[in-house]
């Protein structure tokens, strides 16, 4: 027989499921209304789910597990006003948009990941900050931008790129143009990621220059040029964006 503490625990496992199957990409199908809270009400959840464990050690061990499985997980923060209602007429089930799933991921994850440093005891200004995707036209930028100037060797995607950057791949990312090109290409595409820095870049430890020397903020920041030689061909993406 389920007690309270086991309907909360499954709660917040669904929750932490659901977040995990949007950050993979998957398909999510009809999903309860019900599911789909406000940060209030999950805060509501949450202070139940604290306050059933025996002695803070037991609170301080959960919430550490809970948290190392959201921790590294990433959502772009889509623009919307998206209202996630009840509607009773609706038999209780909805199905949303990828937009909307991203849109709710990102809030609800935000949420947890502050309620759970709080609870750990994690100062913000200790973390360093991932490198995440703002929107859905990141890909298709960095895809231009290679068919462009193949900056990327060809076992490399953009796919793979982006996913090195966001610290979500163990791939080795190999750059065919030279330096200098490569640091005006990060200059430009700064503006689609958050916390996008060249030594940002740099710490991922997976991207490697045309020679096969791995990239450090040092060497890339000595390749800053105002005019590389292709400026113009990258410049020209940004053009008919």
């Amino acid at each position: 027989m389920s007690t309270k503490k086991d309907v909360i625990e499954d709660l917040i496992k669904d929750v932490i499921d659901y977040l995990a199957d949007v950050y993979k990409g998957k398909k999510i199908g009809g999903k309860s209304q019900g599911f789909f809270v406000s940060s209030e009400e999950l805060d509501k959840m949450l202070n139940k789910y604290f306050i059933f464990f025996k002695n803070r050690n037991e609170l301080i061990n959960d919430v550490k597990y809970n948290y190392s499985l959201i921790k590294d997980f990433s959502f772009p923060n889509e623009k919307g006003d998206f209202i996630y209602v009840k509607d009773l007429s609706n038999e209780n089930t909805v199905f949303y948009s990828l937009e909307q799933h991203q849109h709710y991921s990102y809030r609800t994850h935000s949420h947890l990941i502050k309620v759970f440093e709080d609870k750990l005891g994690i100062k913000e200004e200790k973390k360093t900050k991932r490198i995440t995707v703002k929107n859905k036209r990141t890909v298709d930028v960095v895809k231009r931008l290679n068919l462009e100037v193949e900056f990327l060797r060809e076992d490399c995607t953009p796919e793979d790129f982006i996913d090195v950057l966001k610290g979500t791949s163990e791939k080795g990312i190999y750059i065919n143009i030279n330096n200098r090109n490569f640091h005006y290409l990060l200059s430009k595409i700064k503006e689609y990621f958050y916390n996008f820095s060249i030594t940002a870049v740099a710490e991922t430890n997976k991207i490697h220059s045309k020679n096969g020397t791995l990239f450090t903020a040092n060497n890339l920041n000595n390749a800053k040029v105002d005019y590389p030689s292709l400026k113009e061909r990258i410049d020209s993406v940004f053009l008919k964006l």
